[in-house]
């Protein structure tokens, strides 16, 4: 028996904080649009960002068009879920059917989630929004900043 056939491997295993919350969001408006209609309902100012980069499947960077607002305690981040460079690629790969996702994180003006989410329900051009449950998806990697 030769010295490697003996040595054993070892995983190194991360455990991420996934202090955030995500929404999907099926909408036919355009993007600036959607973000427009937030802000105005919510009285924030989502500001358009560079595109936000993961390392995709194949080892290539893809990109999402994304708007983000941060206040003391809360950060609203929008992302495109569908990638503008590849048809095929989306930011949570599990649920293509979302046009868009929201990452939030944090409390609004001391509202909980849930509150921030029944508002959301009122933008004319969100036309369903829902939780994305953390535990249900691979790719919540995705978030991590």
């Amino acid at each position: 028996m030769g010295y490697l056939e003996i040595m054993k491997k070892t995983k190194l295993h991360i455990d991420h904080n996934y202090d955030f919350d995500l929404f999907g969001i099926t909408s036919s408006a355009k993007f600036y649009k959607l973000a427009w209609a937030i802000n105005s309902l919510l009285d924030i100012r989502l500001i358009k960002l560079d595109d936000y980069l993961i390392e995709g499947s194949d080892d290539l960077n893809l990109a999402f068009l994304n708007y983000s607002f941060e206040e003391d305690n809360c950060l609203f981040h929008l992302f495109k879920n569908k990638s503008p460079d590849n048809e095929n690629k989306y930011l949570v790969p599990e649920m293509p059917h979302f046009d868009y996702i929201l990452k939030f994180n944090g409390t609004f003006q001391s509202f909980a989630i849930e509150e921030v989410l029944k508002v959301l329900r009122e933008v004319e051009y969100i036309e369903y929004i829902a939780p994305i449950p953390l535990g249900k998806i691979k790719s919540k990697d995705n978030f991590l900043t």
